[in-house]
């Protein structure tokens, strides 16, 4: 089942949530993909330049004709490649080998570097983009322009508004040079402990994957994004918290000319509050950083707020998370991380101050 949307920059707009869009405002929003297990996997043996078949690492429920990306390994992030499955031999199903369209342009790593009883894993990620329920924006106008299909989420009020994907493709997503068109965009909703976006599949999106703001208790799980401009998580104004993060993988993170300056050194995940929890994600490329936390020094935005101190705030889980292929860092903190028991009181620990400790 494919939903396609048309329009442009021109067309007629919502008030507020503009066009080419899905609004959803105080509503419910359900769409439901088969599950696929799993979304991604690593590779089991290293691919060389001009290879036709990749060795996967474990089982999978992947079929020909469907879509994957393989994760850059080299220094250069954007030498992740799109490829459609032509067969995949499951002789062995713990490693099953699958066909290519193409042959491999560029090298794909595949190793587990042992340091005596410490290890690092160093295999490519691949993970699928093929879902049986498809969101797009219209190949034939959206690419030209950059001007995708978005997901519009607001309301006011906590869980007023209920949005749970599940297993759903998206492409040709996001507008670019549009300040808030983002390919699924969570904004200014407070807490939304019923609503999820799971083992998502989002390719060539124009401006970021999932954006959070003003959103807490959002789950991101299991999701792949592939080839996005700008950040790719998202979040925006420092007063988000208590968001959980889960073994998503994002590859091939490309700099952004038309969005925010800390775009065009875009991260795959940007965090302005470190509230939040990253646990077992991937980042395998990105034209600057994977997890840059640019804390900021009082909520920013909409919500700007001098009671506001993230910077100082506590942390929340940072756990088994992996990045390669950067243009600079892996793990970016800037400018400041210093928890402090009562954020917003003072600016330096003072040893004999007790009411005032470092968390």
């Amino acid at each position: 089942m494919t939903f396609t949307m048309h329009g442009n920059i021109s067309s007629p707009y919502l008030p507020v949530f503009g066009n080419k869009c899905v609004a959803c405002k105080a509503c419910t929003l359900d769409m439901h993909g088969v599950p696929r297990t799993p979304t991604w996997t690593v590779l089991n043996e290293t691919a060389l330049p001009n290879a036709t078949t990749i060795t996967l690492s474990e089982a999978v429920d992947w079929v020909a004709g469907e879509e994957i990306a393989i994760a850059a390994t080299s220094y250069n992030g954007r030498e992740g490649e799109q490829r459609t499955i032509l067969a995949i031999n499951k002789t062995d199903p713990n490693y099953p080998v699958i066909t290519l369209d193409q042959p491999l342009e560029f090298k794909h790593f595949a190793m587990i570097q042992w340091y005596g009883n410490d290890f690092i894993d160093m295999r490519a990620e691949v993970g699928l983009l093929t879902r049986n329920v498809k969101y797009q924006g219209s190949p034939y106008d959206s690419p030209a322009d950059q001007y995708g299909a978005v997901f519009f989420l607001h309301s006011q009020g906590d869980d007023s508004l209920i949005a749970r994907l599940d297993h759903i493709e998206l492409h040709n997503v996001g507008q670019a040079f549009k300040v808030g068109r983002y390919a699924v965009h969570f904004h200014m909703i407070g807490a939304v402990h019923k609503s999820y976006c799971k083992g998502l599949g989002t390719h060539t999106s124009f401006n970021r994957a999932f954006t959070i703001h003003g959103t807490h208790y959002l789950r991101l799980m299991n999701n792949v994004a592939y080839d996005v401009k700008g950040h790719t998580i998202f979040i925006e104004d420092a007063v988000e918290k208590k968001n959980y993060i889960y073994k998503n993988l994002i590859m091939k993170t490309k700099r952004s000319f038309s969005l925010l300056n800390t775009d065009t050194s875009p991260a795959c995940f940007w965090i302005t509050n470190p509230d939040n929890n990253f646990v077992e994600n991937h980042c395998g490329g990105s034209d600057r950083y994977a997890y840059w936390y640019d804390l900021q020094k009082h909520a920013i935005g909409p919500h700007a707020n001098t009671n506001v101190c993230p910077e100082n705030e506590r942390v929340g889980t940072f756990r088994d998370n992996h990045a390669h292929s950067c243009g600079r860092y892996g793990l970016r903190i800037f400018h400041n991380m210093e928890p402090r028991k009562f954020p917003c009181k003072g600016v330096t620990y003072d040893p004999n101050n007790a009411t005032d400790p470092f968390w």
